[in-house]
């Protein structure tokens, strides 16, 4: 009995001992990935606390640092973006068989690396944007069956490299800005029909592409930007009456081209930034009834614009950043009550132009960069409780108003 007795403590200890030292490798590499000024992140619930997501983004993590982390056995997610890691870096993640969420964008991998990655079949997401992988660099992804979220942009793919996508029937997310993909790669993806996200930013595709779109039904999320697309060719998006996010960035567009996205009645976020949608275009809008984010960064908007706006009252978001827009204009904001974020900045409203603001209780965040704003508008300012965030800077406000400023709004982060 004293010999089992003396067996079980000296087993007790050795699991102690063991215990301990995972514990101090784990420290230690958590201090490593610390001091190269990375994110560690344990799960605080499940015993023992293990550290379940790595972050070293903009670090100058290289390929034998990555031999640190294998101490992680319960990670699941590493985030390498902005790093020097090479393919042989990647030879260091097949020991993380829990890995689901994987950034590799602008690192050093290439299609040779793809190959680390067969082993990690409970990957959800994968980011390769920004990397040199081809076509041929996909092949090795057709293993990955619970890819979900995936993103290629600014990468050398192909429609050749499409047609490798499509046994990826879990694809819920696919990033194809900047690459080389045509209409004819549009009529690959068809067969995605868990697809609800498609970002085709900057990419060859036509009007001719766009008519392959109604084909993906749950799809609810589009960008367009930067393509060579006019007017006219957003007739196409009539079908897609299910889309609530939608990005026309950088389009060749005017505000009566807008009238061909009245069918699209429940988006609820529109990007328009870096268009000309002038000429009163903005009431084309109107029939947008459940839109709560508006970006209408550089877009020529004019004060007699911001007429059109007042129809959408469910707005929350409204970004007017350097906007032609005077202290006329904001008298037509007064009906936007719900806004909770507006970006004034840029624009040439001064003191007298947040007089109109005040109607706006909800706002939680205000930017007034770089327009003409003093001390003399602490007042109105101070007027909005619900502020947690306002940026003023460039502008004329002194350090003593700000400092009155903070005093009246002591929950509210100020930047000058």
């Amino acid at each position: 009995m004293f010999r089992t007795l003396a067996f079980a403590l000296a087993l007790s200890g050795l699991c102690l001992c063991s215990s301990s030292r995972a514990d101090n490798a784990e420290d230690k590499t958590i201090a490593f990935v610390r001091e190269l000024g990375g994110r560690v992140t344990r799960d605080e619930k499940a015993p023992g606390k293990p550290v379940i997501s790595v972050g070293l983004s903009h670090t100058k993590v290289t390929d034998v640092g990555l031999k640190e982390l294998a101490v992680f056995t319960n990670l699941t997610e590493l985030d390498l973006s902005h790093t020097k890691v090479t393919d042989v870096g990647l030879k260091e993640l097949a020991v993380f068989t829990n890995l689901t969420e994987l950034d590799l964008s602008h690192t050093k991998v290439t299609d040779v690396g793809l190959k680390e990655l067969i082993v990690l079949t409970n990957l959800t997401s994968l980011t390769l944007g920004g990397t040199t992988v081809t076509d041929a660099g996909l092949k090795e992804l057709i293993v990955l069956k619970n890819l979900a979220y995936l993103t290629l942009f600014d990468t050398p793919v192909t429609d050749t490299g499409l047609k490798e996508l499509i046994v990826l029937r879990n694809l819920d997310t696919l990033d194809l800005g900047g690459t080389k993909v045509t209409d004819a790669g549009l009529k690959e993806l068809i067969v995605l029909k868990k697809l609800t996200s498609l970002y085709l930013s900057s990419t060859p595709v036509t009007s001719a592409g766009l008519k392959e779109l109604p084909a993906l039904r749950n799809l609810d999320t589009l960008s367009l930007g930067g393509m060579k697309l006019t007017g006219a060719d957003l007739k196409e998006l009539a079908p897609l009456t299910n889309l609530r996010m939608l990005s026309l960035v950088g389009m060749k567009l005017t505000g009566a081209d807008l009238k061909e996205l009245a069918p699209l009645t429940n988006l609820t976020a529109l990007l328009l930034g870096d268009t000309k949608v002038t000429d009163a275009g903005l009431k084309e809008l109107a029939p947008l009834r459940n839109l709560r984010r508006l970006s209408l960064v550089d877009a020529g908007v004019t004060d007699a614009d911001l007429k059109g706006l007042a129809a959408l009252t469910n707005l929350t978001f409204l970004n007017l950043f350097d906007a032609t827009v005077t202290d006329v204009g904001l008298k037509e904001l007064a009906g936007l009550t719900n806004l909770t974020w507006l970006s004034l900045s840029g624009t040439k409203v001064t003191d007298a132009g947040l007089k109109d603001l005040v109607a706006l209780t909800n706002l939680r965040t205000l930017s007034l960069g770089r327009t003409y704003v003093t001390d003399a508008s602490l007042k109105e300012l101070a007027a909005f409780k619900k502020l947690t965030t306002l940026h003023l800077i460039s502008t004329r406000v002194t350090d003593r108003g700000l400092k009155e400023l903070q005093q009246a709004l002591p929950k509210c982060k100020i930047t000058k």
